[in-house]
């Protein structure tokens, strides 16, 4: 665990644009995110976005945005950017029909974070698409 937490730091040093807490939160994310699943499998974009803001909101409350601003983050893309990274350095893979693009103004991630009632009006189907408005899946 060690090795991955120094190539985490290299990497974060190396672009410029994330620190490194950035990067560890996103696997934190990903992996809790499996979790809530029936059957563990691959994320979509937008199904590891949701995890992320639920995971967001539950750790950091009201000053999660904050954060994730000072970790570089300001928009969903940011965490397409970063999952790219950790593809790149082989610490996550990816299957042939994913691209930067399934992170591209996803939502407001300010309004996803910042507003209680936002789990409540998205959900992602079995395919990765966002649908709403429905319960979240990840509750």
């Amino acid at each position: 665990m060690d090795s991955i937490y120094r190539t985490i730091n290299k990497l974060a040093v190396k672009r410029g644009r994330y620190s490194p807490e950035a990067y560890y939160f996103t696997l934190e994310a990903l992996n809790a995110t499996v979790e809530f699943l029936p059957v563990r499998r691959h994320l979509s974009g937008p199904e590891l976005l949701q995890g992320i803001v639920c995971l967001a909101r539950e750790r950091y409350e009201s000053n999660a945005m904050n954060i994730l601003d000072g970790w570089g983050i300001s928009a969903t893309v940011d965490f397409g950017n970063i999952v790219e990274d950790l593809i790149e350095i082989g610490i996550l893979s990816k299957t042939d029909d994913e691209k930067l693009e399934d992170f591209e103004d996803v939502f407001d991630l300010d309004k996803a974070i910042s507003e209680e009632g936002w789990r409540q009006q998205w959900r992602i189907n079995g395919t990765g698409r966002l649908i709403g408005p429905v319960e979240d899946l990840l509750t």
